[in-house]
């Protein structure tokens, strides 16, 4: 089963109407009869039998969501069930009764218009994918949602076979700013279209109404996926009522029990440096006595990960708001930051196991984006159902960084990636390269493997800036005095075995007129 458990009164109404009926099936509308509503659609309250539909528009209009199952869809071209709302500008339609682990397809009538046809897929599987990422939120007017937000927004919309996105708190940055919230409904209208949203509060939501009203959750509540369970906490107010609820919200034999809140307990943060100790003091144990497997959290805009009493804590504020700096001395249990880069958490879950990915998406230098990464950039890979792996792990990858040709400099002389997991990433180190000479050049990278295991290794496991090796790839291509980054990382493929020792190599760097 699966569906939200909601808590005690919620501050708005959310309405819902739930009129269904069977229709003439309806068939393809020919694109100039597309119409854009102004927010959306965008999807929440998603479960194995229910999902609601919300979409906005500019004036008060009557609405029709036309749904049928992927497999009608395809065979008739057609929808064979929808679901009518009465005029006005907010909607929310609850379709229920809908079949587990299925893939639909829906598509709105809006007054007298259709919009494109949209896909989702109902919660059942218990291997499944989600998003974490938090603190999308704009500073006006140094920049919008537009500029940082809309990158990372259409990275996770570009994914595929995501269940849903769990985002830490702070959507936007003024909770009363229609223009804002427009913004944030345009940047991820490709993603909610088709990606259930489950929000937690934060600060700059506060307890507003709007938050309820567009969202449609309480102050706090869960819901289950597949064997997991997610409790979804208001850290704005750490009431008693709250930690009572949670008590017995936690109780449950899920195989999976995570967390998400806004404000972190463990934190490197400059300006708050340790955490929210009074979240830690009352939350922590209820998590460590109910097997809490992760933690997720925003606020402070870094990515920072620690492992502390059993439990990944993982903070995420790394949505599109301005980037924070952590303080040098770092807290007890960290495992690993970056600062001044966008990107969001992409987390697998395969029945009682589950594994989290960091994507990086852009880096960001004041207000400015400075640098977009290749698609699918992973900064780490770690397993949420062990304990991070430890200096002991047998499967380790280092090496050593060799000019070959004079006219070039690299900013370092080895990469140590450390432990790496079969079937999973390293970080990615990048690699500085400057051109000396007195002509422009092109650079390449050849991998020589201590032996026959190594060499094969690397060949299999390496990766420039996304791209698979291959020894006679041009990786840079640098002007006289110019500069350029490269990222390496190892994607080890699943059959690599943890026991197959340190593998060294040398990365030889070329370089040729061009």
């Amino acid at each position: 089963m699966s569906m939200i458990k909601k808590r005690g009164p919620v501050f708005s109404i959310f309405f819902v109407f739930t009129l269904l009926m069977l229709i003439v099936p309806i068939k393809a509308v020919p694109e100039n009869y597309e119409v854009v509503p102004l927010w959306g659609p965008y999807l929440t309250d998603a479960s194995e039998t229910g999902i609601t539909v919300n979409w906005r528009t500019e004036n008060a209009t009557n609405g029709t969501v036309f749904y049928a199952t992927e497999e009608y869809f395809d065979s008739y071209e057609c929808y064979n069930m929808s679901i009518d709302d009465f005029e006005r500008e907010l909607h929310h339609v609850q379709l229920t009764g809908l079949l587990p682990n299925t893939t639909y397809y829906y598509r709105l009538l809006i007054g007298e218009e259709y919009t494109v046809d949209h896909t989702f897929t109902t919660f059942g599987s218990d291997s499944f994918t989600f998003i974490v990422y938090g603190d999308t939120q704009e500073q006006f007017p140094s920049f919008t949602q537009l500029e940082r937000h809309k990158l990372v927004a259409d990275s996770i919309a570009a994914e595929g076979d995501v269940s849903f996105i769990l985002h830490c708190g702070d959507l936007v940055g003024d909770v009363n700013n229609a223009e804002e919230w427009e913004r944030f409904f345009q940047v991820t209208r490709s993603a909610l279209a088709e990606i259930p949203i489950f929000p937690v509060l934060g600060n700059h939501e506060g307890n507003s109404t709007n938050y309820y009203d567009f969202f449609g959750v309480p102050e706090w509540y869960s819901f289950d996926c597949g064997d997991a369970h997610f409790a979804m906490l208001d850290s704005n107010l750490c009431t008693a009522i709250q930690a009572e609820w949670l008590v017995e919200d936690l109780s449950g034999d899920s195989t999976l029990k995570f967390a998400v809140f806004h404000h972190p307990p463990y934190s490197s943060s400059s300006s708050h440096w340790g955490g929210w100790l009074d979240l830690r003091t009352v939350w922590e144990p209820l998590f460590i006595d109910n097997g809490v497997t992760a933690v997720f959290n925003g606020h402070v805009h870094a990515y920072e990960r620690c492992y502390e009493n059993g439990i990944h804590y993982a903070v995420l504020g790394i949505g599109g708001g301005p980037c924070y700096l952590l303080a040098e001395e770092k807290i007890d249990g960290y495992c690993n930051s970056f600062e001044n880069t966008l990107g969001y958490a992409r987390v697998t879950v395969n029945r009682n196991e589950s594994y989290m990915e960091i994507i990086k998406v852009a880096d960001v230098f004041g207000y400015d984006v400075t640098y977009v990464y290749p698609p699918n950039t992973i900064f780490e890979t770690i397993n949420l159902t062990s304990e991070p792996l430890s200096s002991s792990s047998s499967l380790v990858a280092t090496a050593n960084l060799i000019m070959s040709s004079v006219g070039i400099e690299v900013d370092r002389d080895s990469i140590d990636y450390g432990d790496v997991v079969a079937g999973r990433s390293s970080a990615v180190e990048t690699v500085g390269i400057t051109n000396m000479g007195n002509t422009a050049c092109n650079v390449s990278l050849q991998v020589v493997g201590s032996n026959a295991v190594a060499q094969e290794f690397y060949e299999q496991s390496m990766y420039i800036d996304g791209i698979p090796y291959a020894v006679d790839a041009v990786i840079a291509s640098i002007a006289v005095e110019g500069s350029e980054n490269v990222d390496t990382q190892l994607q080890v493929p699943a059959s690599w075995t943890e026991d197959m020792g340190v593998q060294e190599a040398s990365f030889i760097f070329w370089a040729e007129e061009s």
